[in-house]
């Protein structure tokens, strides 16, 4: 339950916020000590960040979560990692800036996995850690994730190469042991109130920018397979391809119009 001394602490879409607050999780994942432990380790650019963000508005395979407090200042951010629905499985990830600490990512950890197993309905929880990360290790297992496994050698980092634990968790074991953890570390908990602003209908665009940049992509694509037939130089055959071109640039149109209307 929530009361007046707890930090309140949300987990947002990453995607539904201003572009500003989406740099400032780009500066975040650029300092040294959460750099240090990604598999790609090296200073990420505006373009690019910006980039893998339009991404994730169309890959149902990831939900990226920014942690906001209380001004609704980013202080990290929390991921789910290929979902799979069939088999009812993910991957999870999370990293703080250096400044959130004080029993914050444990009581993230609790109120996501929670999440996981209750509104996403995966049984089962993985995630890696890069060796030489043993408090990262040290805290999973406090919430009941096993290793899986270690493999060794397995990602280059500094010109060396170094080993990656694997760990897991089931639902099944979650709810067994949950209350537990609940009452240990329920000193921590209650200095925050964590809760995740989600809904399924908000993986979908929506927005005119939004379907602007989806018909973009596909129209990429028959940009493509229309180079590819002028190359073999099947014109016949290319001409049903250059009509669906023409017809999404016209719904390109339409968009960007409904979208400069608006904003009028």
């Amino acid at each position: 339950m929530s009361t007046a001394n707890q930090k309140a602490i949300e987990l947002v879409l990453l995607t539904s916020l201003d572009t500003e607050s989406q740099l400032r999780v780009r500066e975040i994942r650029n300092e040294e000590n959460v750099r240090k432990w990604m598999y790609t380790d090296h200073a990420i650019g505006a373009n690019e960040h910006l980039g893998w963000i339009n991404r994730l508005k169309h890959d149902d395979r990831q939900i990226v979560f920014v942690v906001l407090d209380e001004e609704r200042s980013p202080l990290g951010v929390v991921s789910v990692n290929a979902i799979d629905r069939l088999h009812k499985k993910t991957d999870w990830a999370y990293y703080l800036t250096e400044t959130a600490r004080g029993g914050l990512g444990s009581a993230l950890e609790y109120s996501f996995i929670n999440f996981i197993f209750d509104t996403l309905g995966m049984d089962k929880l993985n995630c890696e850690v890069i060796e030489g990360n043993d408090a990262v290790v040290k805290l999973h297992k406090k919430f009941l994730f096993q290793e899986e496994g270690f493999r060794r050698s397995n990602i280059l980092k500094n010109d060396a190469r170094i080993g990656v634990h694997f760990l897991g968790l089931t639902k099944e074991d979650w709810l067994a042991g949950k209350a537990e953890i609940q009452e240990k570390y329920k000193g921590v908990f209650e200095k925050f109130s964590v809760s995740v602003q989600w809904q399924p209908s908000e993986e979908t665009a929506s927005q005119p920018i939004d379907q602007i940049e989806a018909a973009r992509a596909r129209n990429n694509l028959n940009w493509m397979s229309i180079l590819r037939l002028a190359l073999e130089k099947s014109p016949e055959t290319a001409k049903p391809i250059v009509a669906e071109i023409k017809r999404i640039d016209r719904e390109i149109s339409a968009l960007t119009d409904k979208l400069t209307e608006e904003n009028a």
